[in-house]
């Protein structure tokens, strides 16, 4: 049987970094002389590159207002947006338990790479994963996973994310898709974009991986 490849999106999978990223955006629209938002109205952007999160904010697609407003927010966010930041109950677990159980993990995520390492390195997971691939604004979350594609070519991908992107993304690749419920997408979301199954819980994406390593695909949820 072929090794099974767990990629792992970050934000809102394995840690919930809302407080971080809605601050910054705020920052950023201050920086330009824009409004603040409440948390709540933020929440939508958890997970989206940040060139599609400033176009809709800002209402425009003119690139070079867009690369301001991302270089506001990253002045905040590498300084301390990603300190304020938090795993989800039973995630360092759960990846320790894959890991023990002789899975490959990764963490693609649209975050730029550098960030995504420090946010590893602060909740002390790094050395669960084979590899950390970021995006920035030079990647889609799609080129990372064809990347892990051609490293790991005997293995079978499943891509674990909470949202639409995570889904299109592992779809596109060919990858076998769990949408977890404990981030920022729907069952709705996560049903529409291709999950093949979706988690309740951390104890559950366990349980499910588990099962894959014997069984064929399966839509039921767990």
């Amino acid at each position: 049987m072929n090794p099974i490849i767990i990629v792992f999106d970050l934000d809102g999978t394995l840690s919930d970094p809302v407080v971080g990223i809605a601050a910054s955006i705020n920052h950023a629209l201050k920086r330009l002389g824009l409004a603040p938002r409440p948390q709540e109205a933020l929440e939508k952007y958890i997970g989206p590159p940040l060139q599609d999160i400033f176009s809709d904010l800002l209402d425009t697609r003119d690139e070079e207002s867009i690369l301001e407003a991302i270089g506001f927010f990253r002045e905040r966010y590498f300084k301390v947006g990603y300190r304020e930041n938090m795993l989800y109950p039973g995630i360092e677990e759960t990846l320790e338990s894959l890991k023990n159980g002789g899975y490959t993990l990764y963490i693609a995520t649209a975050k730029k790479e550098s960030v995504a390492r420090s946010v590893t390195d602060y909740f002390g997971i790094s050395t669960c994963f084979k590899d950390v691939l970021g995006c920035g604004l030079q990647r889609r979350k799609v080129d990372l996973l064809r990347e892990i594609r051609v490293r790991e070519k005997r293995g079978r991908l499943i891509m674990v994310g909470d949202r639409k992107h995570d889904m299109a993304a592992g779809k596109e690749t060919g990858c076998f898709c769990i949408g977890v419920l404990w981030g920022y997408g729907s069952r709705e979301e996560l049903r529409q974009s291709g999950a093949d199954q979706i988690c309740r819980c951390p104890r559950d994406l366990t349980k499910t991986i588990g099962a894959l390593s014997d069984t064929p695909k399966s839509e039921e949820d767990v």
